[in-house]
């Protein structure tokens, strides 16, 4: 009988709006795939991402997308890196944390996308856009914001170029 045992790091605990890249490695082939998200969604509620990352595994394919993209997740062994962009705010006080972890996911989606090719989860850029809101989703992307992005993105390539053999 094996014992197993994993860490979960009191950021992780948090309720806050957060966006996160999660590693998946096939167990038998090595295979590397990867899956984009954010924890705070559109409706009332914001879970902790070790919630989001285990919801990634549920029987509910509601809330599985991981097991939704993947069929098999016990096949796979996972590693979930997120950085976060403050606390929760119910959305009947406040939509800016809604509003900026949505865009905080979509340029991740696209970084994630330009650094390791294919993701689980494209982004759909299928829709137009009024020039007042892609200004407003612009002014979200801060500097600041753009380089905890883009260091997130750098510490998976990392993770995987020492840990799985990718490129």
């Amino acid at each position: 009988m094996k014992v197993f045992h994993f860490h979960v790091p009191a950021e992780a605990t948090r309720r806050e709006y957060a966006v996160y890249v999660m590693v998946a490695r096939h167990r038998k082939t090595k295979a590397v795939k990867l899956y984009v998200g954010k924890t705070g969604d559109n409706r009332e509620g914001c879970n902790p991402v070790i919630s989001r990352a285990g919801n990634h595994l549920s029987f509910n394919p509601i809330h599985a997308q991981s097991r939704n993209h993947l069929g098999a997740p016990e096949n796979y062994d996972f590693e979930f890196f997120f950085t976060s962009f403050g606390p929760y705010v119910p959305p009947n006080r406040s939509r800016n944390g809604i509003e900026l972890v949505n865009e905080m996911e979509r340029r991740l989606n696209v970084l994630a996308q330009e650094t390791f090719g294919k993701i689980m989860n494209p982004l759909k850029l299928s829709r137009y856009l009024m020039r007042a809101e892609e200004d407003r989703r612009s002014r979200l992307a801060t500097p600041d914001r753009m380089a905890r992005l883009k260091a997130l993105v750098k510490t998976v390539r990392r993770y995987i170029q020492e840990n799985m053999n990718y490129a």
